[in-house]
């Protein structure tokens, strides 16, 4: 920053809400991504690899010859009308049977966490949120000035438990990341999902459940959403809004995330949305429709499961095999993630120049909390990587590991004699 930027700066400051967000570590660390010969675990990023530029090049064409002046045009603020309906076939097929009336789509699932915030969040209001959570999704209701009440996670997702259990005032809004969660991995069990709906319908509390990783299930049996469970319990479905992606899946260039609203609040997240960007890529949208009615994604789907549960299983493997008793782990069933820990303590933040240094990267778990983060933990991503790659990532890691608490142990043994002469 510039002598004459930082006297701008002081002279008129940023917002209080801007000054409050912190920059996200995963973005941060793309940067680094590009460095020639980097083996990068840290960013949630889908296999480029997996992108079917034939298929969206066909849709794209399609879109082009057959509705062109639609296209370039502007659109409705809640999406375009075909785009909603092909929304509508592929969440009957993921077990979530509603009118695409009810769908709004946003640019990206991230404007729909973001504009929900701003529809129902009041500055102060609390917001219960997973520990550890979504980065991103902190970002944002920190943004609306919300209050944190934080959810442990353990390998049967959100401990709900605690909601329930919880002394005083129940939170405006729970956020909760049911499958495959980033960066935990887990998912929420059916128990649990019961429970937390009973628990809304009698507190009035919204239930913003974000599944951006459900399609990419790679083993173990799928559970249904918090959504398909309303159903069956009366008044539920009025506090539950389900929250999906095409970027997983399809392409997050796209950026076309879908939201699944109660009657209720449909309108004044509409009002929000025009008040942002007035409507997601008309273009854009019209590609995408045409790519869901091609059938051309449900077709790939079993392909891209079975490549990331390759890469889960190589990443799992490795971490087993060069990492033995000095890591603990999860074995997800799908999505993305590994989320680790290092059983002597080793703060992963300050490991992670040793890491890059040997060419590999991942993001530190403290990027993940509210508040007391634990900073043994780290989140890896097997997305993007191959197998080899993933392997080599993780040798490079035990190796870093090695060289810092070889660094490490000097500078203990030191302390502990100057503090032996000292109580001597």
């Amino acid at each position: 920053m510039t002598t004459e930027t930082a006297a701008a700066s002081a002279a008129f400051p940023l917002s209080a809400r801007v000054r409050s967000l912190r920059s996200s570590a995963v973005r941060d660390l793309l940067r680094d991504a590009q460095r020639p010969g980097m083996l990068s675990l840290a960013g949630g990023l889908p296999a480029p690899d997996l992108f079917d530029v034939e298929g969206l090049r066909a849709a794209t064409d399609a879109v082009m010859r057959d509705a062109p002046l639609t296209a370039l045009q502007y659109g409705v603020t809640d999406g375009q009308p075909g785009l909603r309906a092909a929304l509508a076939v592929l969440l009957a097929s993921r077990g979530i049977r509603t009118d695409a009336g009810q769908i709004v789509v946003t640019t990206g699932s991230q404007q729909g966490i973001d504009v929900i915030a701003r529809a129902v969040v009041d500055p102060g209001d609390c917001v219960a949120v997973e520990s550890p959570a979504y980065l991103a999704a902190l970002q944002v209701f920190t943004l609306s000035r919300a209050r944190f009440a934080t959810v442990p996670v353990d390998a049967d997702g959100a401990c709900v438990e605690t909601l329930v259990d919880r002394a005083g005032s129940p939170p405006k809004v729970v956020y909760l990341v049911t499958n495959f969660g980033n960066p935990s991995g887990a998912t929420l069990s059916r128990e649990r999902r019961v429970r937390l709906l009973h628990w809304a319908v009698a507190n009035r509390v919204l239930l913003l459940e974000d599944d951006p990783y459900g399609e990419l299930r790679v083993s173990g049996q799928p559970q249904p959403s918090l959504y398909e469970l309303a159903g069956g319990i009366p008044g539920a479905r009025d506090w539950v809004v389900y929250l999906s992606s095409l970027s997983k899946v399809m392409a997050p260039g796209l950026r076309i995330g879908f939201a699944v609203l109660p009657a209720w609040l449909r309108e004044g997240v509409v009002k929000v949305k025009q008040s942002l960007d007035l409507h997601t890529s008309t273009f854009v949208q019209e590609v995408a429709e045409r790519y869901l009615a091609s059938g051309r994604l449900a077709e790939r789907m079993p392909m891209m499961r079975d490549v990331y549960r390759q890469r889960r299983d190589a990443l799992v493997d490795a971490l087993s095999r060069r990492l033995d008793g000095r890591l603990r782990f999860n074995r997800p069933e799908g999505g993305m993630f590994v989320w680790a820990r290092f059983t002597d303590g080793t703060d992963s933040a300050a490991l992670l120049p040793a890491a890059r240094e040997l060419g590999m990267i991942y993001v530190p778990g403290e990027a993940f909390y509210d508040e007391a983060p634990d900073r043994s933990a780290l989140r890896l991503s097997f997305a993007t990587a191959m197998p080899e790659q993933l392997d080599e990532a993780v040798a490079r890691l035990a190796r870093a590991h090695d060289e810092f608490r070889g660094r490490q142990e000097p500078a203990v043994a030191g302390n502990q004699r100057v503090a032996g002469v000292s109580e001597g």
